[in-house]
């Protein structure tokens, strides 16, 4: 059974071997090193200080009570300056054989439930056009719609990558 829960520093380790895939095996992120355990650890610490969500999705399958950890989201600061204070963007990332369960939904669910209308008025979703076709989706189907593209902004394994901007209000 997966469950969505805020995610503890217990869960870096998990967080960051999943992360660890999508940096050595694909454009989903533009990172070229894969982040340490402390670095996550560090993200958790910042993003709870800033009261924004950070959550895991934790597959209990064979009901022992042992779950682990298969996805993460979380919703950072869009840009440093000030006046961008109330928007956030999300970031979601699947264990790799995690995918088509719905479980994105969920967590991207569980990110718009939790946002603080105090603090967050605006979801921004920036995906990397080249592979993410699943990830628009998921985004349109959650209410975000499209307000720009980036073309050429990005440069990983030998291509150069779009990126394709989506937002969402928050009530």
């Amino acid at each position: 059974m997966v469950s969505i829960r805020p995610a503890t520093t217990a869960d870096c380790p998990a967080v960051a071997v999943i992360y660890g895939h999508y940096v050595e095996h694909t454009v989903a992120t533009f990172d070229y090193e894969a982040p340490t355990v402390d670095h996550w650890e560090a993200k958790l610490a910042a993003i709870n200080a800033a009261d924004r969500p950070f959550v895991v999705a934790v597959d209990d399958a064979d009901g022992t009570g042992d779950a682990a950890v298969i996805g993460f989201a979380y919703l950072s600061s869009f840009r440093d300056k000030k006046a961008y204070a109330w928007t956030a963007e999300d970031t979601i990332y699947l264990d790799p054989d995690a995918g088509g369960r719905g479980i994105g939904g969920a967590l991207l669910g569980a990110l718009i439930e939790a946002a603080d209308p105090a603090n967050v008025r605006q979801m921004i979703a920036v995906i990397a056009a080249t592979g993410g076709e699943a990830s628009v989706a998921l985004h349109a189907k959650h209410g975000f719609v499209e307000v720009g593209r980036t073309p050429a902004v990005g440069y990983k394994f030998g291509q150069w990558i779009d990126c394709i901007y989506m937002q969402r209000a928050l009530p």
